[in-house]
Order: structure tokens, then sequence, then C-alpha cells
């Protein structure tokens, strides 16, 4: 749907004002004195009432004031008075309540909005969809004035009586109903004043839109009404009103109050407008009348120049005047504040920062939660010693932690110690003790810190208390040169995976197994459970104490503006249960959350009075006063403990007691229950382990009998570990591989060279690539070498409101406001120099406030697109420039292509992707994030500044200031506990084995917590919905990486793609990654898109996609449809439909270029131009003065008197005689002037006056080719074609250049020449035509020339067109329609064949446009005719057009004696210069398959068949003159056309196969037919007797489906097909087999290892193939079965045949210019009278 600059909503509009006025929804004003409760406006007429208003008036001070109001919205009733609303019942999401200027102002998002002055004003705008569905004093809203309420079963109702019919009294109340009064003490003057003021100055643009007469007549009414008390309350209400329609109407009312006439006064410094923005610029936005999409209204405004002071409420002030805030407060223009790492200062309402250098921080929390320097976060489960940090280039500093398992779980990991080295000198650990480092300052500042300085940037802390954690602080001069777990320290998240292979790994497991230090350590997995479902006293315990980081009221509240406290609440959630010591992990989290909050500079005292009290040291150790040695453990049982040997002075704390030693879990044990550890791993007591035994080729190292300093098994190197350095602290006995050697951790020894490349833990060879995003990266010495060019970036939007930004930051924040998603309207030219802004809204359901859709607004320039209910529409402000956007679908998927690299991805319910070019880069803002890079500072307010709370950020980005802010909303799971498990159990689906190929790209946790939060949180319906769509959002996050997951069934979200499917026909099917191997219009070859480079527009996405027929073997991915052309591509990649006008800057005024294929080869295109040209003006009409008379210049009274009209006008022109430079718009007359009628003016819609004397001209346009320079010309010209009568011709135009005649209406014939297309004419003609092709020889189109003259006896049949038929016409209502059914054309009396062999269909206002092009639902079939109708329609007003339509009838001759044919020689001399002549062969055989070919044409046909012996296969050579039209078309062809074929033989054996030689003449007559494209179809029929077997194909077997593992597969053999109970036949003669989602393809090209033999069936094994996912596609098989018939006798017969099916001949086109024709002819049947018999079958003729 498009709309056109400021959309008129007047007829969406009802309104009472004043001394009791009523305007109802279809115009009508009446006058009404009711005092009672009143139906102002109900949703009546529907099962379910969205709306019901009421209200009530009394009087104020001899004024009628609207005193109470009643508004029943979706189940919310809101009662509002002069001073108060109430609302009653739950406060519904989607409502919002308002003040807009002097309105309160109420929306509802089901289409309506109510706005009320509070004291006589009140008005009601309704959507569209309501219309025919209102009750009560607006009416019924069925765009008919009058009908239906004051006209009711024909009988004529007062206002007064209309207006008693709404009351509503209350239970017990009855009220008085007013009565009629006449019009009193009124006087001439009064219609004077009112005309002054509603025709003045003011109102002149208003009076072209708004009848003007009705409020004048209103206005008298209340001058004779109201006394001299209140006469100006009375007119200056009316006044308004009329100002106020005016501005619904797309009006802008100037200025009409005066100081004397209804002044209005304002507060502050503002200023009384009658057509003001409703959206004022404010201090925090001061771009919101830039978005403002309503009408314009009267109320006080700010001066140009000024903005409203939403902070300090002063009233207006220059921009620069504002104020700004950050974390609540309020800071004066200039004023400043500092943080960490910015310092802004405020300027004109926004702040401007500037970027301080500050120290990156990398933690270790938990023993799993990792935060980078740039702030990325995420778990891994380690099991080894991993670099956390280092200089890349240089061994300055080295930080390398030791995480291990601790407890019984995978997912129970510590940090059991920390490393540095320094200078790459030797490396000394920390294991839960104070380490001495040499060349630093070490101290601690607490018992439960120990903190390293070192004097080049690094500062380490270590918190002992009460697990170990690890904090790195780091010097900004080394940013972007660390690498390690913490990452690259570049102020980019999204590349703080990347491994020292140059890739950037796509999980946290893949990440880190890339940086352990030691080459025998395990690689570790991702691991997805949630250990709070393990444990409910575990789960009860965690929420209870975590709850308290994200408590409003709580003790950390003080900080949550600074620090966000929802990923340190997750991992504490994690911590507390997955921990054996759960309070200790608590704890843990808790100081975690106190120490980030320390660094941004906000300290919070007083935490632990209520939680982790320290009150004695834990169980099972003592206090000591006196410690003097190292703390004894388990592990110094078994290893040396070097730091024992170290003096200290003693210290008090808490240690093991003499006689135990503590183990891994802290506790101290006896020496006999500590477990036993083997290279730093611990072994549980009873393990026994063989030392001194390597697996070949590795071999033992002892290092008992080395010197010191010899380094052992703890640096052999592996491939994966090969670029980490040697830290050693002992040397440790263990295997190595020999001679220099690397371990290939699998147990082998491989030389260093021939290590491969490893990407999300899977190995490449050198020479493998692999993609990565847009790039494409190339294994070479064990490194990646990657393109680098710049790709899309992408902000996700989905479900409840989770966001991922363009730079990879994810947060949550849900409202019910317009909000800002992206635009480039940013900083200090945020309103000027910008080009694009997408706006969302939240449509909520549920108790929780949870999203179930979303609207999106697009502006682009001059227009805006409007996404909402699965659907869009565009409204264009101003007429004209090019459409910067285009819309298409792909799967599920709306798109939103834009001409400046943006593009929109929409599910049509809560997911929203927003690609963005790199040009972008740093240029937009809003909540996707600015795009920078840096995801630290993504939460970027509206005014400039950094903030850490997602709702301050939130809530900034909202559209309208005066919409409330949103507020945090429950946790739904906790809110709604009982949904909780449901939520899980659900939503596991995406941690399953269904994704398992996808959780090594993509990371699935944070897509699963979103499904929970989503689950829970639908509670009110559509539960489902919302489940589907979070899992979808990761399926679609899996598809961009390059894995597809069929993860829908029929029981989880499945997706009916039925619904798309013909009545009987099953095309359209579910297709979970698109279909890549399809012939599209962008991939029109059909190469499998994984095989090629695929441009970045060619994305495929889940959904339902059609196989296409062979006659339509392209699929339109814009319109989603199967196409038999596709269209063109300009310079620029951009995709034009065929016939739809190229935009070019070289094209001249009317000119344009014009998209059209060929029908041989769709991938060619040809340019021609439209040449259009005014008419003179017409004036052939002349107003009558009767009030039916008027003037009327319509195009068939034009064509009436003689002139001639184009059928389709491109544009017209009217002008009145008297003033003919006066727009129309300007005249006061109402006139209708379009191009589907002509100029029509009554009389009767005047006011008092008559219709003047109009004129009218008229844009005609043709087409020519582009090559042209001027417009050419259509002449007479002379032909040898006899012509006895045609009809309309229908033309195409082709690729193929050529002299065509195409035939008018008239027996004059008319030549078109075009030198790059050919007019190819369809024309019913019953004589002789010549045509005569002429083809340059630059084409690579094959030429045919030739003459075909079919002479016809009286045998054959005779066929006609009839004439036109029009019997009925379309009426209103959803029940009726067009109906031109044979039925109602012969009840009407005409005269129509019993049985039509075709028909044709048109609409009578567009006969030149298909029926199917016209947009409107339409059966138009040749077994009953053409039914439309009305509830089958789209759009407002649902109404057929009126249609015509025609039959093509045949007679047969029963008189017939024999079927004869005679062939005539003919000689025909053809006026054309150069003809090329060609050899055709035709290869005419009979085989036992089938051809499906769709091109078909019903002929009948005779043949001459002379057969000895048991034949077999027949094979006729020899020359055919083809008729001379030269179009080969591949479009659907229907012929209904009397062939007759004479086949000439010469018999030379009779050995099983026969071998005929001669010539083969087809003749044709051309029947008209509904391809534009003349075809000539030559058969040759060859009889089988019942000594030939009989084949069949069987249906497609598919009994086996294929299962994951190396020996599993697909097996469709014919054992297991008829184990399953299928039945096939003993010895199949041939086979097909084709895979499932590939139907089209062969399987030579699909890319597997597949055996299809027709011995024994089709096997395919999942280890035969290739790749990384080794699975077989799910085949189907059928095969060709014969029955022979063994006492076959030797017989000849003559077999006549009846009409026949006939395929017509494919054919194919070479450079040589011969043209092979292939041709396949099926069996005959017999026939005798009646009867019909199938070839081989015998009967016995007494």
């Amino acid at each position: 749907v498009r709309f056109t600059g400021n959309p008129a909503h007047n007829g969406r509009v009802c309104s009472t004002w004043g001394n009791f006025h009523f305007k109802t929804f279809d115009g009508d004003i009446f006058h009404f004195p009711g005092l009672c409760n009143y139906v102002f406006a109900s949703h009546c007429k529907s099962a379910y009432e969205d709306f019901n208003i009421q209200i009530r008036r009394t009087m104020l001070e001899s004024s009628p004031v609207i005193n109470h109001i009643t508004l029943k919205l979706d189940g919310m009733v809101i009662e509002l008075t002069s001073d108060s609303i109430v609302v009653n019942g739950n406060p519904q999401s989607g409502i919002l309540i308002g003040r807009s200027s002097s309105y309160l102002k109420i929306t509802a998002k089901m289409g309506l909005v109510f706005m009320w002055n509070q004291l006589d004003g009140l008005l009601v705008e309704l959507d569209k969809k309501y219309a025919n569905q209102t009750c009560g004093l607006c009416g019924d809203f069925n765009g008919i004035p009058i009908y239906n309420e004051f006209t009711s079963n024909n009988i004529k109702l007062t206002d007064v009586q209309f207006g008693n019919m709404q009351k509503m009294d209350g239970p017990t109340e009855q009220c008085e109903d007013p009565t009629s009064s006449s019009l009193s003490n009124c006087s001439n003057e009064f219609s004077a004043i009112c005309q002054r003021v509603l025709t003045g100055e003011a109102f002149v643009s208003c009076n072209a839109l708004v009848d003007v007469q009705d409020y004048i007549d209103s206005c008298v009414q209340d001058l004779c009404r109201c006394d001299e008390s209140m006469r100006d309350f009375c007119i200056c209400n009316t006044f308004a009103e009329y100002s106020r329609q005016c501005a619904h109407a797309g009006g802008q009312p100037l200025n009409w109050r005066t100081k004397e006439l209804c002044n209005k006064t304002c507060p502050y410094n503002m200023q009384h407008e009658e057509c003001g923005s409703p959206c004022a610029n404010t201090c925090t936005n001061p771009e919101r009348s830039a978005l403002c999409e309503d009408h314009c209204t009267d109320g006080c405004v700010c001066p140009p120049g000024t903005v409203s002071d939403d902070i300090n409420s002063s009233g207006c002030i220059p921009l620069s005047e504002c104020h700004c805030t950050y974390k609540g407060e309020t800071y004066s223009p200039g004023a400043s504040f500092a943080s960490q790492c910015t310092s802004c200062t405020c300027t004109g309402g926004q702040w401007s920062c500037v970027s301080l250098s500050c120290p990156g921080t990398c933690s270790i929390e938990g023993g799993s939660h990792i935060s980078t320097f740039d702030e990325k976060r995420y778990s891994f489960f380690g099991d080894c010693s991993y670099i956390l940090t280092k200089l890349c280039d240089s061994d300055s500093f080295t930080v390398l932690g030791e995480v291990r398992k601790c407890g019984l779980t995978d997912t129970e990991t510590c940090l059991k110690g920390v490393a540095i080295s320094i200078g790459g000198g030797q490396t000394v650990r920390s294991k839960n003790r104070y380490p001495t480092f040499a060349n630093v300052t070490i101290f601690r500042p607490s018992s439960f810190f120990i903190i390293v300085q070192t004097n080049f940037g690094l500062q380490v802390q270590i918190q002992l208390v009460p697990i170990m954690q690890l904090f790195v602080n780091l010097d900004p001069s080394h940013k972007g040169q660390t690498c390690g777990l913490c990452g690259n320290f570049n102020n980019i998240q999204a590349d703080d995976f990347k491994a020292t292979s140059g890739v950037v790994e796509g999980t946290a497991a893949a990440f880190a197994n890339t940086w352990k230090i030691q080459g025998d350590c395990p690689n570790v997995k991702n691991i997805f459970e949630n250990p709070c479902t393990l444990s409910i006293e575990n789960e009860k315990y965690a929420q209870h104490w975590c709850g308290l980081l994200t408590d409003t009221q709580g003790p950390f509240a003080e900080c949550h503006s600074t620090v966000n406290p929802d990923v340190y609440h997750t991992n504490c959630l994690f911590d507390t249960c997955n921990c054996e010591k759960s309070e200790d992990c608590m704890c843990a989290a808790l100081s975690t959350y106190v120490r980030a909050c320390a660094a941004k500079g906000v300290l919070l005292n007083g935490w632990r009075t209520n939680v982790c009290t320290i009150t004695s040291c834990p169980k099972s150790l003592t206090y000591s006063y006196v410690v003097s040695s190292c703390q004894p453990t388990c592990r110094s049982l078994s290893e040396p403990d070097v730091t024992c040997n170290i003096k200290f002075t003693p210290v008090d704390g808490c240690t093991c007691a003499n006689g135990t030693y503590m183990d891994e879990n802290g506790k101290c044990v006896p020496a006999t229950s500590c477990p036993c550890y083997y290279k730093g791993s611990v072994l549980p007591s009873g393990e026994v382990v063989h030392d001194n035994v390597c697996a070949a080729p590795m071999v033992y190292f002892d290092c008992s009998n080395v010197t010191a300093g010899t380094i052992g098994s703890e640096c052999q190197k592996s491939c994966q570990t090969l670029d980490m350095g040697c830290y050693s602290t002992q040397c440790v006995s263990g295997c190595v591989c020999p001679n220099g050697l690397v371990s290939d951790g699998k147990g082998g020894c491989v030389a260093a060279g021939e290590c491969p490349c490893v990407h999300n833990d899977a190995s490449y060879n050198p020479g493998e690539t692999i993609k990565v995003n847009c790039n494409t990266c190339t294994c070479k010495n064990r490194m990646w070498q990657c393109t680098n060019e710049p790709c899309l970036a992408t902000c996700s939007v989905y479900g409840d409101g989770h966001y991922i930004t363009f730079d990879g930051k994810r947060f949550s924040f849900s409202g019910d406001c317009e909000y800002t998603l992206v635009q480039d309207y940013c900083g200090k030219n945020s309103t000027s120099l910008g080009t694009f802004r997408v706006i969302t809204e939240n449509i909520p359901c549920g108790t929780t406030g949870t999203t179930c859709s979303k609207a999106i607004k697009v502006f682009l320039g001059n227009y805006e697109l409007v996404l909402s209910d699965g659907k869009f529409e565009v409204i264009e402000k101003v007429r004209g420039g090019e459409v910067p956007y285009k819309v298409r679908y792909m799967g599920i998927y709306m798109v939103i292509d834009t001409n400046n690299g943006l593009i929109l991805m929409w599910d049509k319910k809560t997911s929203i992707f927003i690609k963005l070019s790199p040009d972008f880069k740093g240029q937009v803002c809003g909540l996707c994030g600015n795009y920078d890079g840096n995801g630290i500072n993504d939460f970027t307010t509206r005014s400039q500044s950094v903030v850490g709370d997602v709702l301050e950020f939130g809530n900034s980005w909202k559209v309208s200031p005066t919409c409330p802010d949103a507020k945090s909303n429950k946790d739904p799971c906790t809110a709604n506990p009982y949904r909780n498990s449901w939520a899980q159990k659900q939503c596991s689906i995406i941690n399953s084995k269904v994704f398992a190929a996808c959780h090594s790209q993509v990371e699935p946790n944070e897509y699963y917590e979103a499904c929970v939060t989503d689950a829970c949180a639908c509670d009110t319906g559509g539960d489902c919905e919302c489940f589907c769509t979070a899992v979808a959002s990761y399926a679609q996050a899996c598809n961009e990486a390059g894995i597809c997951v069929a993860w829908r069934t029929p029981s989880i979200c499945p997706l009916f793609c039925d619904y798309y499917n013909p009545q009987g026909e099953c095309e359209w099917h579910y297709k979970p990654c698109g279909s890549p191997c399809m012939k599209t219009c962008r991939n029109r070859s059909g190469k499998c898109l994984h095989e090629s480079s695929v441009n970045i527009t060619l994305f495929v996405t889940a959904g339902c996609y059609p196989k296409c027929p062979e006659n339509k073997p392209y699929f339109d991915e814009d319109d989603m449809e199967c196409v038999d052309s596709c269209g063109c591509y300009d310079t620029k990649g951009k995709y034009y439909k065929p016939g739809t006008p190229i935009r070019s800057e070289e094209n001249l005024l009317n000119f344009h270029s014009f998209c059209f294929l060929t029908t041989v080869t769709p991938t060619t295109s040809v340019c021609v131009r439209e040449v259009c040209q005014w008419s003179q003006w017409y004036d052939v009409s002349y107003p009558g003065s009767g009030i039916n008379d008027g003037d009327f210049d319509t195009f068939d009274n034009l064509r009436a008197k003689g002139y001639k009209v184009c059928k389709a006008p491109k544009a017209v022109e009217c002008r009145s005689e008297k003033f003919p430079n006066t727009p129309l718009n300007e005249l006061e007359q109402k006139v209708e002037c379009s191009t589907t009628r002509g100029l029509i003016c009554y009389n009767k819609d005047q006011h008092q006056m008559i219709c003047d004397n109009f004129q009218i001209k008229i844009l005609c346009c043709s087409f020519v080719p582009c090559e042209y320079t001027t417009p050419a010309t259509t002449t007479p010209a002379e032909t040898t074609t006899p012509i006895t009568k045609t009809t309309t011709p229908e033309t195409t135009v082709t690729g193929i250049s050529s002299t065509t005649t195409a035939l008018p209406t008239t027996t004059e014939s008319k030549t078109t020449t075009l030198s790059t297309s050919t007019m190819t004419s369809k024309t019913p003609s019953t004589s002789p035509v010549t045509e005569t092709t002429k083809i340059p020889t630059t084409s690579p189109i094959p030429t045919t020339t030739g003459t075909t003259t079919s002479s016809t006896t009286k045998c054959q049949p005779t066929c006609t067109w009839s004439k036109w038929f029009d019997v009925d016409f379309p009426s209103s209502g959803p029940k009726e329609g067009d109906i031109e059914t044979y039925n109602n054309i012969r009840a009407a009396g005409e005269i129509i064949c019993g049985k039509p062999e075709n028909i044709q269909c048109r609409a009578e206002n567009y006969p030149d446009i298909s029926i199917d092009q016209i947009g409107q639902v339409v059966q138009c079939d040749a077994n009953f005719g053409l039914v439309c109708k009305n509830e089958d329609q789209i759009g407002k007003f649902k109404m057929c057009f009126n249609y015509q339509i025609r039959v093509f009838c045949c007679e047969e001759n029963p008189n017939c004696p024999t079927a004869t044919t005679s062939i005539m020689p003919t000689t025909t001399r053809t006026p054309t210069t150069t003809v090329t002549e060609t050899t055709t062969r035709v290869t005419t055989s009979t085989k036992p398959t089938v051809t499906q070919t769709p091109e078909t044409t019903t002929s009948e046909t005779t043949p001459i068949t002379t057969t000895k012996g048991p034949s077999t296969s027949t094979s006729t050579t020899g020359t055919t003159t083809l008729p001379p039209t030269g179009v080969i078309t591949t479009s659907p062809i229907s012929t209904a056309s009397p062939t007759t074929t004479i086949v000439e033989t010469t018999t030379t054996g009779t050995t099983g196969s026969r071998s005929t030689t001669g010539t083969t003449t087809l003749p044709t007559t051309e029947i008209p037919t509904t391809s534009p494209i003349p075809t000539t179809t030559g058969t040759t029929t060859s009889s089988t007797t019942k000594c030939q077997p009989t084949c069949t194909w069987s249906k497609w077997f598919d009994v086996d489906f294929p299962s994951s593992g190396p020996k599993e597969g697909d097996i469709e053999t014919y054992n297991n097909i008829r184990a399953a109970g299928e039945i096939i036949c003993g010895k199949p003669e041939n086979i097909q087999c084709r895979a499932e989602n590939y139907p089209d393809i062969s399987i030579d090209q699909i890319g597997q290892v597949v055996q299809c033999d027709a011995n024994f069936g089709l096997v395919c094994k999942n280890e035969d193939q290739i790749g990384k996912f080794k699975m077989c596609f799910n085949y189907q098989i059928r095969v060709l079965c014969c029955d022979e018939n063994v006492n076959c006798p030797v017989t000849t017969s003559i077999l006549p045949t009846m009409p026949t099916r006939v395929t017509t001949p494919t054919i194919s086109s070479t450079q040589t210019g011969t043209t092979e024709v292939t041709m396949t002819t099926t069996h005959c049947f017999c026939q005798i009278e009646d009867a019909v018999y199938a070839s081989g079958k015998s009967l016995t003729i007494y």
C-alpha cells in the first residue's frame, strides 16, 4: 500500500464539538442536544468488541461541555472527567495515555486515537480495518453518508431520533430524551459573519479539502441558538473544529484567531499556532519533529529557534541553553564530569566527551568466567595451564593461569595457580599462597589479596579468599599488543577470540584450546548444562543470595547505574549452584561485583552485613598466630614444592593443623586421604599409572638423572602449542616425541611442517579454505591467510527485547514506546547530514509486558516504510524522486534493500536483523550501538554520554519524550515459576544434538537464556510463538555462520508451506536453509551456492520454497514465485522485473528504458524505451442546467466522436475553459479527472452553481528500441498477406531482430519495424498467412525460413472465438461479485457452445492488462467461465472489477466420410531482402520412457503407419520444413490446432528395428491461442500392436531415511522397498534416482557418492562422502517395469486415432544455424462411436 504526502484521514475521523454538534465517520454533520449518556463509537459488528466509547454532556455556565467519558479498550476501562483519570482493571500494554499540546490523547495500538480538549471538543480516529463495523453517534463507518444512519429501512430519521437511539442509561437511570427545536433569533447577517471567517484567508487551502458549507450552516445554527453570553463559545468552537478537520484532511490552516476573535493565551514565552507540530522538539530530543507522523494540531508551541525545556520545565529556550543529564543528575551548560576513561562537557543539551587513556582489566572469576581487556565476557571449563596475557612480539612478560577440574562434574573448575614470567627468565608460580617475584614490588593489602606491581605497566591482583580469582591490570601503552585468553586490548570485542593462526574462533572452548601451553593437555569441549537444574535447594539458595546483586533496594543498588549487574548475577547463580562450597563461590561472585564497582569509583560499604560475614577460620582449619613455613598440602606429598624452602617472617592466619594437609578442595585431611598427583593432575585413590611406558613413537624422558635447568616433558610441543613458549619451573618426567618432532594431539609424532591449521576445533590441511564472514581464508604453514574484504555488520533484535549490537554487545531492554534502533543522524550534525532512521515499537502481550511482535518504521529521505502486522505500507511525503529501497521476501523474512547500504530483515514478528555496510562505521547511533568496533561504548545515550545502566541508555532513545520511561521488568521465570520447567524443556533443543553442528560455530548459551526468558513470559497466549522465534534466531545465526539446521518438525514450530499450494498441488515445501541449488533469478545457472562465490545479497534463509515446474523454471526471490523468465540488472546490480522502467541519467523527458527479455535465452535482455506524446485539448461535451447534467469528456465519449484515444492513457490533464491557467484544485468545483474514465463533472456535486465547461488532453505512450534517436511511428504498409478477419492483437516483444506483420483490428495491415525486438502477433485467421523472419548474422539464434500453407477440407472442425460476454455486474457486499459463468450467460439469453475449448477473460476498464497482473483474485476457467468474489479481494473496500469473457468454440462435421488431407505445394513471394535458409534435422523416436514437458499442444492426428513384424522402435530421418515464424519459445503453450501428418516411409528391414528415410512435411493451420507466440507442431505417431510390451514408470519410492554414523546412510534397495510392503517388479528395465531436496538436479552434480543401479536400486553410505559433516541426503527412486506378451501373433493393423496430447518439440539453438528438434510421441487410442480402446486391446464384432 502506498500513500503520498500527508495522508488525508478525515474519512476516518468522528468528532463532536461546541453546541452539541457531531460529525460521523462518513461525513454527516448533525445537531443533537442530548445530556444523557450516549454511545459515541463502539466496535459492535464483531464477535469481540475492541472498543466502546461513551460520553455525557452537562451545562456549565450555560455552555454544554463534556463532563464524563468512559472508554473500554480491549478489556481495560478508562473513566475520564475534567480533572481525573481512573483506570479500572489491569493496565494493558499497548495503550498510551498522554498529553499532546492542549489535548488529552489516548493511543491504542489496535488502531484508535482519542483526543479531548477537556471541554467541548472530542475526536476519535480509527484504523480503516474497522470500516463498516461501528455503531453509535459516529455512525457505521461504511463510507456512504446518510445511509444506515439517517435512513433506516427506507425510513428517514431526524437528527434527534438518530441520537436518541444511541442512549445508554445506567441501571437505575431514566434520562429524558431531548426534542427537536426550531431555530430562533436568526439574522440575515449571521451567514455573512460565518462565511467571512470560514472562507477567509486563513482557510483558503482548507476550502478545497473540506466542504465548508456544512460548517457555515453549523455556525449559523450556533448564532441562532446561542444567546449573547455564549455566542463566542459557540462560533469559536465551530471555527476550531473546521480547522481540526482541515488538518486531518492533510491541510494546513493558518492562524485565524485574533485578539478580538476567539483569542487564546499561552504560558511562558510560548505562542499559539493553529497548525503546530504535536511533536515538539525538546532538550532531551531536539529532533523529535523530524519523526512526527501526526497531523498538525492547534495549541501552544515554542517560537522558531527554541525548544521546550523538558528538563527544568522553564518554557522555551534556545538549544544552546539546554541542560544535560547523567545518571539522573542535571548539569548546566558548560558543566563537566570526569570518569576514569572519559571527560565530558555539557554543550547545548548534549555531552561533548573526550576519551582518556585508561588501563585495561582482565579477570578470571569463579574459576571459569573470563572478562578480557576489551570487556568481552566468556566462560570455559579448562584443565591445563593457559597463557592469560603476554606481549605478542616479545617476552617482556607473560601471565599464565592454571585452571583445573576441582569437582565431580566437568563444569567444576578452579584457578589453581598463577605464574608470571618476566623478561623471558625463570618462571615463578603461585598456588594459593603468597608468591615471590624478583625485580617487582609485592605486597598484601589484606589477608584476602596479594598485589604484584611492576615498573612496566603490569599489575596483578590475586584474590585468595574465599576462592582464588585473578585480576590483571595493564597500562594503555600496551594497547593492541597483547595475546592470550585476555584478548588483544584494541577496544574491539569482536576479534578477542583471534587465535595465533590468524582467524577468529567461534566458541570460547575452541579459542581457549589455542592458548594451552602443555601439549598433553586434553582439548576442552563446550558444555551447556545449567548446574542449577540439578538441585532445587542449590537453586533456591543461589537465587536468594545472588538476587541481592540485582535488587534495586539492596546493598549493591548504588552501583547499578555504573556497572550493569546482570552478567555478575548470571555468573553468581552458575558458580553458587556449581561449587561444592556454595557459600564461598557465592561470596566470591559478590566480591567480584564490589571490586568492579570500586574500579569505576563506586565504593560499596556494608555489603557484608548480612551476607559473607567473616567470623572465624573455615571448618577443618585452625587459627595460628605463628605460621613460619609453607602451607602443608596434599600436592607437596607427591611432588616437590620449591616454596617450602623459602624462609620468611612468621605471619598469622588460618592453616592446617599439624599432621593434616590441604587437599584440592581447601579441606585439611590426613595424608591417607590425600589424592595422588601425576604431571600436575589429580588422580583418585586406587588408580594405576604405568610410568616409564610410552606408546610408540613417543619415548620416556626421566628427570631424575639430569642436571638442574634441564627441560623435561612439560615443554613437549604439540601442533596446537607449537607457537607457545616454554614456561618451566622444574623438570617433569614423561613421554616426549623423539628427534625434535611434535605431538599431533592423537598420540603420534609429526614434523612441525606437517601440522594442520585449526579452526573451531576442526583440522584443515594446507591449501584448504574456510569462509569467515565474507572473507575466504586459506591454510598455509599452519596459519590462515585471509582476504580482507569489508563485511556487512549485523544488529540483531529478537524476542522480548534481546539486542546484539553491531559491535557484538548483548543486552535486554523492553519498553512500550517507539525507540530509535539505528540512524545516521548523530552528534552535532544530527539534524542535517543523515540519510536514514529505523524506528521500532514493541507490540506487547503477557502480564509481564512481553513483546509479541514489533512494528518498524524506516525513514529514507522522502519515503517512510511502515512494517506491521506482517505487511508494509509506504508513505511518500512529497511526490517524486527515485524509490530508494526495494522490498523482497526470502523464506520467512521480509527484506528491505536500500540504495545506501542498509539491509533490514524482518520475520514479520519479533526478529529484526539490520545489516550495514562498512561505510557507516562510527557514523550511526541508537539501540544498535555506534558501530565503531568497540562494544564498550555502545551504551551511548542520545545526549552522547556513555552510561552503564541499560534503562538509562534505552530510555534515552525513545522517540517521544512524553512516553513514560521503561522500568526494569521482573524476571518472568520468577514471576511465573510454573512455566519455568516447560520453558527449560522446550528451549533445551538449542543445546541438544539437533544444533550440535552449530555449537562449535555459534555460542548457544545466550540464545538459550533468552529463549527461556521469553517462553516464561508469554503467559497469555502465544507461548509457542515466543519459543519458536527464540529458537529461529539461533538457527538464523547458525545459517549465517554456514551451518544449516533442520530443526522444525511437525510437532516443533512447523511451517505450513502447504498454505501456498494451489488446490490439489504440492509445489511448496519447507527448506531450513533456503534452496541453495535452485535456479533463481539471482542464480540462474542453479549452481549450488556453497560451491560458488556468492554475493552478499544472496544469503539464504529458512522458509517455504517451491519446486518450480519446467515451464517456469526460475524462482523469483523478490516475489517468491516461479517465473518463466527473469528481469534485468543495471550497472549497480539493481534488479528490474520484465517491463519495468530502468531509470538512467541519460534518459530524456518522457523517455525511459524498459526491461524486456527474450524467451529463448532468459539471460539476454533487450532494451526498449517508452515514447509519450500529449494529444490536443478535447472538448466534446457541454454542461446542461439540470441537477443530473454536467460536463462529461470521457474517453468513451471522445471515441464516439471519432477521436482516437489510446486504451491505457499514461496521464491526463483537465482545465476549465474560462480559467485555463487555474489548477483544478483551486477551482471551487468537484471534478473527476482520471486516467481510467476521463473527465466527469456533475452539477449536483457543486454548490450553488453548475459545472464549468472543461477540456481534457491525454498522454499516450508506445515502445521503441533504445537505439532509436527519434520516436518511431506506426504507418500502414502493404503486405502479401490476405486477411479475412482479425481480432485485437496481443503482442510479445522478444529478443529476435526481425520484421513481422502485426495484425490490428481492421482489415488494413500495419507493419512495425523494430531493430532489436520482434512483435509477434497472435491472430485468429481462416486464410493463409505469410510471414518472413529476418535474422542478423550477429545473432546466436538460428534462422528458420519457409512457407507453410495448409488447406482444410470440410471434415475439419470449424473453430471461432465468440464475442465478449458481460451479463453480470459487480455489486457490494462480501457475498457479491462478478459471476460470468456459462449458466448465467445462457440465462441472459446469450448463445454459447456446450463445451468451449478455451477462454479469455479481461477487466472492462483494463482490457489490455492480463488479469494475472491486475491484483484481484479471479477464477477464469474454460470449464465454467469466470467467477470473482468480493470476499476474496484485499484492501479497504473489497469489490471486484467488472469483467468480460469470450470463448473458443469448435464445431464438428458429422457428415465426414473419411479423414483426408491434401498437401498442396505453394509458392509465395515475400517482399523481404536478406533471407537465410537453414536445414533442420528432425528425429522422431518412440521409447519406453516418459518425457514430461509442460509445453503441450492438443491436436488431432491421423497417422498412416505400416508395421511389419514385432517392431520395437522407429527411426525417421529426413528434412522438415518448419513454418516461418522464427520464434522459439519456452513459455507455456496451450494451442488447439488441427494438425495432419503424413509419414512417407520406405521399409529397409524387419529384424526388430526399422530405419525409415523420407521427407516429412509439417503443415499447420494456426489457431488463436492463449499464448502470444505462434507454434508449429509436427507429430509422427507410431501405432503399437498388442505384442509390444507395456512399460510404465512406478511411483517414487522412499522407504529409508539417512541417519548419522559412518556405517549409516540411505539404502533404497529393491529388497528394502519390498520389505516395507511396497510392490515392485522383478526385473526393472531402468531406474531414476533423485535427492528429495534437490529433485531437479542430477545426482551426478549434487556432489555425493551414490550408487544408482537398475540391478539393485540405490545405496548411499555416509563413510563414502567428503567434507566436514559426512552424511547422505535423503534419496528417492522410481523404476521402469515392462510386461511382455508371449502369445504374440504377427499382425499388421492400421488404427484410426482420436485426438491425443502431443508434446511440443524442445528446440535447442546453436551458433552454426542448425536446429535440432527432438520429438517424443505417445501411444494412440482407438475409438468406435463413443467407446475408447487402449493400444493392444481387442474386441469381437458380430
